[in-house]
């Protein structure tokens, strides 16, 4: 089966962050006119819409958004659950003749992968090495070009009876909201019930569709956040256990500990000796 392929070297502008939206925010009319190379955004967090020439874009956990030059973007979202987006302008090494993005919006069933190779970038970007700005041109290459190669292959997939489509799009928005609220997740058994499913069938439905069973999912999604608050915020370790949804802090060190090889206190030493 062809799938659509993009190997271009790109060229990273100083213009490349990771924010929280403020509540009032919009993206005006007024915007993607003035766009002269190429952005991409990348939903982490939080709910909103995008209007383009082809329509209405979801913007949702682990959806992305290819823009070029001509064509419209407006956006909204929820001031209740403000999007967190990581943003990149780039243009192209060596541009072809008559170039189209292969693809406009991008959806990944990886997000956690995806962002955290968008971290990785956004810290190499962030150093006034050049081999750090080379290293990081070169990972947003190859994950452009995964993003565009998964969702090609989403796209073209046979489409399968609607009640397996009916599946993936519950487990689909159920992992986006664990993700989104990690600390906020319902006990699988909840889940299951909510969603009309017995809790073996749950979970089984559940890991086929996004690799991963719920306990799981719900798990790294709570050390994802954790490392998150770790870094960006002065959350005592005890609070941070308790917004996540850990019984304990003694639980939340182990869990931490078992799945990066350090406590979170020592993650945190790490990151800012690394900063100064």
């Amino acid at each position: 089966m062809a799938v659509n392929a993009f190997n271009h070297p790109v060229c990273l502008s100083a213009h490349c962050n990771r924010v929280r939206c403020e509540p009032g925010w919009h993206l005006g009319p007024e915007w993607a006119p003035r766009l002269r190379d190429y952005d991409l955004w990348f939903v982490s967090a939080g709910r909103g819409r995008m209007i383009t020439d082809r329509g209405e874009i979801a913007l949702t956990p682990g959806t992305g958004v290819w823009m070029r030059p001509g064509r419209r973007y407006e956006a909204t979202h929820d001031p209740k659950r403000p999007l967190v987006v990581n943003f990149f302008h780039f243009t192209l090494r060596e541009t072809p003749r008559r170039f189209t993005p292969p693809v406009e919006v991008l959806r990944t069933a990886h997000p956690d992968f995806v962002e955290a190779t968008m971290r990785r970038i956004l810290t190499l970007r962030a150093k006034s090495d050049p081999a750090a700005h080379a290293s990081a041109e070169a990972l947003f290459t190859a994950l452009l070009g995964e993003l565009v190669r998964e969702t090609s292959v989403q796209a073209t997939a046979p489409a399968g009876p609607a009640l397996d489509q009916h599946h993936r799009e519950i487990m689909q928005r159920l992992a986006a909201a664990i993700r989104e609220n990690p600390g906020g997740a319902r006990p699988v058994a909840e889940l299951a019930k909510a969603a009309g499913y017995s809790v073996d069938h749950f979970s089984r439905v559940f890991a086929k569709i996004t690799g991963q069973r719920p306990q799981v999912c719900v798990i790294e999604a709570r050390l994802t956040r954790a490392r998150q608050l770790l870094a960006e915020t002065g959350l005592t370790i005890s609070q941070i256990a308790e917004a996540l949804g850990f019984r304990d802090v003694f639980f939340f060190s182990r869990q931490f500990t078992q799945r990066t090889g350090q406590t979170p206190s020592a993650y945190r030493a790490t990151l800012s000796r690394a900063q100064t």
